[in-house]
């Protein structure tokens, strides 16, 4: 796929940053169910999966901090909402399932859509339902799913998707009506931190990423779009703000060796204050817009 024929611009309907054109969907999914994970086994996609599928202590290491930031981020805004019964989730795009084996630890009942089929074994390995469909597959093969999950999971999902505007129209069809909450986490792409590290470095922006990062989210542009499509928007919070690192020297930028330390020291930091206290931080971080990723929680109102 050459580079060159794509441009980023700002969606002229929804106001969300997009590809223009937007990728062919079937070469997309072909990507990801074959090419996708070998790239992120040579280290060139997504570290913190590659973490994952390490193995040992590296990976050991990576779970544990999921579990006690992003995971216990989620499962606490979830706790708060009384009206979630009977306790079913599906993880569209789940991996090799590792949020939702912490959910079903939890006493959720889950599930998981993966295009990928080498990761969707592992999280079978696990004991783990997960289905190697799309959303589209998913309603053709299982239309008794329609309106039976209190909760829909897009981590890091939206940002991937030919049409997002299609796709969560997809998943309100799966919510319960009245109560069902879809919660997103996208890269916080174009957010003014960031473009103030890439203006100090003199870098071309490093988050765009040609074909799997079709659209660019920030918290303005990603409520708008719930708000448009149905969702109430309950809960919003940030994370870590990586670009610091740049900022303060740590030149992160097609370096692993020194993205990796710059994980380690934020995975210390996080590790280090109490969850709550982080939560709080992170929440005021998403109301002036920063943070390396938007966490947002969306209470369906219509379909």
């Amino acid at each position: 796929m050459d580079k060159q024929n794509y441009r980023v611009i700002k969606d002229p309907v929804y106001g969300y940053r997009r590809l223009e054109p937007v990728p062919d969907e079937r070469e997309i999914t072909k990507f990801y169910e074959s090419r996708y994970y070998d790239l992120i086994r040579k280290g060139e996609r997504a570290p913190d999966v590659r973490r994952l599928m390490a193995g040992g202590t590296e990976a050991e290491r990576e779970k544990v901090w999921l579990q006690s930031t992003l995971y216990a981020d989620i499962l606490t805004v979830l706790k708060e909402e009384s009206n979630l019964n009977p306790k079913r989730l599906l993880d569209i795009g789940c991996g090799t399932g590792e949020f939702i084996a912490f959910m079903k630890q939890e006493g959720w009942e889950v599930m998981g859509l993966e295009l990928s089929s080498e990761a969707a074994t592992i999280a079978r390995e696990k004991g783990l339902e997960v289905h190697s469909l799309s959303i589209d597959e998913f309603f053709v093969k299982h239309p008794q799913y329609s309106s039976t999950f209190v909760v829909v999971t897009l981590l890091h999902i939206l940002e991937h998707v030919p049409n997002p505007v299609e796709f969560l129209n997809l998943v309100k069809k799966l919510l319960v009506v009245d109560a069902g909450l879809v919660v997103i986490q996208v890269p916080n792409d174009f957010n003014q931190l960031q473009l103030t590290a890439q203006q100090h470095l003199q870098k071309e922006p490093w988050w765009i990423a040609i074909p799997e990062h079709i659209n660019y989210f920030d918290f303005q542009s990603l409520h708008a779009l719930m708000e448009r499509l149905g969702f109430e928007v309950i809960y919003s919070q940030g994370s870590f703000p990586m670009e610091l690192f740049l900022l303060m020297g740590d030149d992160y930028v097609g370096n692993p060796e020194v993205g990796n330390i710059c994980h380690q020291k934020r995975v210390r930091f996080e590790m280090a204050i109490p969850g709550e206290l982080r939560r709080r931080i992170y929440r005021v971080l998403a109301q002036v817009g920063v943070g390396r990723d938007c966490l947002v929680f969306g209470r369906l109102r219509e379909r």
